[in-house]
This record gives structure tokens, C-alpha cells and sequence, in this order.
């Protein structure tokens, strides 16, 4: 595309940096041209197909022109007539699915470039709106996956993964989700996006299927699971973080909850549910796997200390207080942090034995 010959009725508009630019950027001649129109096009407001055109070409040299993303959709609305006068103004399919390719080869270079992911995001909500709004987002989860295979903790891929889920709202997306996070943690059990990712899908779709459900609240059935779950993950690896913590906070969840509804049938079965962690957590940390690294665990400790002082019975306690003894040797860069923890254990204890 010849720009000048094109826009030949319009006049550039060069980029004023001031008359003394402390650092002025040294652009190709091509990426100043392109700009130069860009910018008497934006002051015409014109949405034309040229415009549009131009659009591709300036967001090749720069996908992160949020000005220009925007104005380009601003262009394909125009460019779409409505099928009815009362229709509101929308973007064909076939425009749509258009522009979604070019995003896709625009984002293999620019993996994290929020505005592409925004422009998907922009798009996807008009087709959404469609009969086939399942099957498009199961095509747009198939582009996520692609890209998560590349990096597998793409902050932008799974907050777009996540949207498409939430905004669907499909028992079989939800349930499908929380096998895709298993397998993602199954290849790589340190993923703690893949972890957070599970959390997400077990929490907002139990909401979403069960609608009467308490808003971020499991069954304790699931809690069970995924307390259990959770336990598996760690004997892979005790060292891993990710899978000590997503058990914590189930737990944590449970106990929460247990303590506003102040309900004895099920204070008993939490309770239950996390002394059986203990034992677990324990089993585990006297018998280590021979190809575990030499001397204590401090993320299974820690895990440890969490449940113990959870369960706030003297003897609990007690045992909580003597490993942070231990923690405040092993685990040196937060000794500062387990001596406070061992403060407030002894106020804990003062209180039981009152």
C-alpha cells in the first residue's frame, strides 16, 4: 500500500516532540510516515476501509498502539451495516474472525501485549452474543492453550482463559476447566498459575452450577476432594510450594466458614478434615522419598504449622510452637517472621489453659 498515494487528499500530521526533545526516538522512515497519516486520519475521524487499512499497517510496527487498536474498531463497526435500521451497530462474523487472525499473528511475537489481548477480548463479547457463542469459545479456548504451551504462566492467557469461562457460564466449561488445570499441573507441578487456575474453576463454577451455594464457599464434600487433591500434589514434590498452599486455603476456607455458622455437626467434620491433613502431612514428613533432598522441609513444616495452629487445641499448639523452634533455624531468611508467629502461639496458649 503506496500511504501518500492512498491518502493523497489529506494532509500528514508530524509528531511534535517540542522544540528541545530531551530524548528525542530515532523512528524509520516508514513508521513516520505511516504515523503521519495516521494522525490527520484520527483528527478527520474518518472509519473508512483506507483507514482501516492503515490501521494494520501502523499496528505492525507497533501491536502495542492502544490508540490505534481502538480506532480500528471503532472503523469495522462503521464498516458493518446493521441488518435493520433499529439494529445496533455490531461487527459481521466473517469481519471478526478476520481480525482474530490477525491478532493471532500479530500476538506470536507480543505473547504478553495486553492491548491484543484486549482487542480479542472486545471482539469475542459481540460474537459471544451469537447462537454459537459455545463453540466460538471453545475455539478461543483452543487459541489460549497454544499460547500457554509456550509459556505456561502467561499472566494475559490465563486472566483471558479465565473471562471467556466466566462469561459463558457453562456447567460443562466449568467442569472441563478443572480437568484442564489438572493436566496442566500434572506437567509441571511448580505451575502455580495452573493451581490458581483450579482454585478459580472449582470456587466460581461450583457458584455457577449450584446457584444456591454461599458465594466462595466449596461443599465440604468438595473440600474433602480438594483438600485431598491438594495432599497428592505435595507428595510429588514436599518442596513445591503451590500445592501446600491451595491446601491451606481450602482448610482456611472451611474453618471460616464453620465459624459464622457456628453449626456442631459440621465444626466436627472440619475438624476431622483437618487432623487427617496432620496425619497425612506428618506420614509424609517421616517417611521422605529416597530422592527427596537431604534435611527438613521447611515448606511442609510451614504447611504443618498452619494446620496445627488451626486446630487450636493445647497439645496442637503446643506441637505448632516446638517446629517453629525448629523453623526459626531452618527457614533463616524469615526467622524475624516465625518468632512473631511463635508470639502470637504462646497468647493462644495462655488463652487454652486458662
Amino acid at each position: 500500500m503506496n500511504i501518500p498515494d492512498v491518502f493523497s487528499d489529506i494532509d500528514p500530521i508530524s509528531q511534535s516532540d517540542g522544540p528541545e526533545p530531551a530524548c528525542a526516538i530515532t523512528y524509520t522512515p516508514e513508521f513516520v510516515e505511516a504515523h503521519d497519516y495516521l494522525r490527520a486520519v484520527l483528527k478527520a475521524d474518518e472509519r473508512s476501509e483506507r483507514a482501516f487499512a492503515l490501521t494494520t499497517i501502523c499496528l505492525k510496527f507497533n501491536p502495542a498502539n492502544y490508540t490505534c487498536w481502538h480506532f480500528r474498531r471503532r472503523c469495522l463497526v462503521a464498516l458493518c451495516t446493521p441488518k435493520d435500521s433499529d439494529a445496533r451497530a455490531t461487527i459481521d462474523v466473517e469481519r471478526i474472525d478476520t481480525d482474530l487472525e490477525f491478532a493471532d499473528k500479530l500476538g506470536g511475537t507480543n505473547p504478553k501485549n495486553y492491548q491484543l489481548w484486549y482487542h480479542r477480548r472486545a471482539l469475542l463479547e459481540i460474537r459471544f452474543k451469537g447462537d454459537e457463542r459455545i463453540q466460538v469459545a471453545q475455539k478461543e479456548l483452543g487459541y489460549v492453550d497454544k499460547i500457554l504451551g509456550d509459556d505456561n504462566k502467561n499472566y494475559h492467557a490465563w486472566s483471558h482463559r479465565q473471562w471467556i469461562i466466566r462469561t459463558i457460564n457453562q456447567p460443562q466449561l466449568w467442569s472441563s476447566e478443572i480437568e484442564y488445570s489438572h493436566s496442566k499441573i500434572l506437567l509441571d507441578p511448580r505451575n502455580n498459575s495452573a493451581w490458581n487456575q483450579r482454585w478459580f474453576a472449582t470456587h466460581e463454577g461450583e457458584i455457577a452450577v449450584n446457584s444456591g451455594m454461599k458465594l466462595g464457599k466449596l461443599s465440604f464434600e468438595k473440600a474433602e476432594e480438594e483438600a485431598n487433591y491438594a495432599v497428592c500434589g505435595a507428595q510429588v514434590d514436599p518442596f513445591n510450594e503451590s500445592p501446600w498452599r491451595y491446601l491451606i486455603g481450602v482448610l482456611m476456607e472451611q474453618c471460616r466458614w464453620v465459624q459464622r455458622e457456628e453449626g456442631a455437626d459440621d465444626k466436627d467434620k472440619v475438624n476431622g478434615l483437618l487432623r487427617d491433613c496432620v496425619a497425612k502431612i506428618k506420614d509424609m514428613n517421616d517417611s521422605p522419598a529416597e530422592d527427596y533432598p537431604a534435611g527438613p522441609c521447611v515448606s511442609l513444616m510451614s504447611a504443618l504449622v498452619d494446620v496445627l495452629e488451626t486446630i487450636g487445641d493445647k497439645i496442637s499448639l503446643e506441637e505448632a510452637k516446638n517446629m517453629m523452634e525448629e523453623l526459626v533455624v531452618e527457614d533463616p531468611v524469615r526467622r524475624k517472621y516465625w518468632h512473631k508467629r511463635q508470639s502470637t502461639v504462646l497468647v493462644l496458649l495462655g488463652k487454652v489453659s486458662e
